[in-house]
């Protein structure tokens, strides 16, 4: 069974697409798992570096700072597949997030927060 992406949209100018897959609610922090089609180039590449970052806020007017994550090729080559957690855990009661300064895209809007579970 595939799983439907929480949120899809172009990223790099529109020459990739950044998926987000799951996102995971902790108590003092989230964490959500993402994918970039086509894959990010290689650190030996000529391309400049990609370092995703999160800056948001939602809208209850809370702020949330990335507070790292991992990211690297998926097994078959084809995909950038990673992780980012951000802080601090967001309410119940918010519903839209949007990104304030938008690290991995040319421009990101307001995204729908999807029903989740803690």
């Amino acid at each position: 069974m595939t799983r439907v992406p929480l949120l899809t949209l172009p990223i790099l100018d529109g020459g990739h697409e950044l998926t987000i897959r799951k996102l995971k609610l902790q108590d003092d922090s989230f964490t959500f798992h993402y994918s970039i089609t086509p894959a990010l180039p290689d650190s030996d590449s000529a391309a400049p570096p990609f370092l995703p970052f999160l800056e948001a806020k939602d809208d209850l007017g809370n702020e949330y700072l990335g507070w790292g994550g991992a990211y690297g090729p998926s097994p078959d080559g084809i995909r950038t597949e990673g992780s980012l957690t951000g802080r601090p855990a967001p309410p119940p009661e918010a519903h839209v997030w949007a990104s304030r300064r938008p690290r991995c895209s040319s421009r990101i809007s307001a995204a729908p927060r999807p029903a989740l579970s803690r």
